[in-house]
């Protein structure tokens, strides 16, 4: 399946069945539902515990937009991988986890962004 060829509609008739399209807000069930819609990979060598925040990333990476169909940006969909993984760390916005998941997508995602 095609899903950044999928139109707007047809990405949001998915997203509709979701609890809501507050990716921050989301349950596991619905992380479960996204994972196995996009045929998520999750991230290579990351804890568990980050799983979630890997298969939004995925489906950030795989769509180019958002949960409720807007577009958003490669820098846009790091951050929000950076900002899970603070909101899921014990150290929290010092997490150097996320500092670094952060700059190795930057640097090395270009390609899976394209």
């Amino acid at each position: 399946m095609n899903l950044r060829g999928m139109t707007t509609e047809e990405l949001l008739s998915f997203t509709a069945t979701l609890s809501t399209r507050d990716w921050r807000q989301l349950s596991d069930d619905d992380f479960e539902r996204i994972e196995e819609f996009i045929h998520s990979d999750g991230c290579t060598g990351v804890p568990e515990f980050y799983h979630n925040g890997c298969v939004m990333h995925d489906w950030w990476y795989r769509t180019h937009r958002n949960l409720d169909g807007t577009a958003i940006t490669k820098r846009e969909a790091d951050r929000g991988l950076e900002e899970y993984i603070e909101a899921h760390s014990p150290l929290g916005n010092v997490s150097i986890i996320a500092r670094l998941w952060y700059w190795g997508v930057r640097r090395f995602g270009r390609k899976a962004w394209m």
